[in-house]
């Protein structure tokens, strides 16, 4: 197995705590899912080298309103999209980087991307989903996906 599940769930829980005093907790994946015109961010984050993988952060628009104001002390003003886009970046480099912490070999990370919008789909060819995590904060669930290609020769 690429990452445990018990370590995506430490790295959620110290991440969301540490960056946005937000408690977490663990949910079944079934339980993440959203009715198909939700409109959701994903942050998009490879981790190339030693690994070929991809760490994909998908959460329903109400929570990166809420995760956004708080990173960036918005005190209730309402956050841009482009703010919500910079705080889900945000958390997925600091995920990414710290899944790619726990791989063998050297590793290297991109710069993160973030889609928004409703109804798509994200798929990187030629790989498969290794771990699935869904979460909840605040009421709203989150899944983190990682993809992942056999491991570099």
């Amino acid at each position: 197995m690429l990452v445990e599940e018990r370590d995506i769930a430490v790295l959620i829980d110290e991440i969301w705590m540490t960056t946005l005093g937000l408690a977490t907790h663990r949910i079944e994946p079934e339980q993440a899912s959203l009715p198909a015109n939700a409109e959701t961010f994903d942050g998009i984050i490879n981790i190339t080298g030693g690994w070929q993988a991809t760490v994909a952060l998908q959460i329903p628009k109400p929570l990166a309103a809420r995760v956004a104001g708080v990173m960036f002390h918005l005190n209730g003003t309402a956050p841009t999209t482009e703010d919500m886009q910079d705080a889900i970046g945000e958390l997925t480099n600091m995920l990414g980087g710290n899944i790619k912490a726990l791989l063998a070999g050297d590793c290297h990370l991109s710069l993160p991307a973030v889609v928004e919008g409703r109804g798509y789909t994200v798929r990187v060819p030629s790989s498969h989903i290794a771990e699935r995590f869904a979460f909840e904060c605040e009421g709203q669930p989150a899944v983190v996906n990682l993809m992942s290609v056999a491991p570099a020769a």
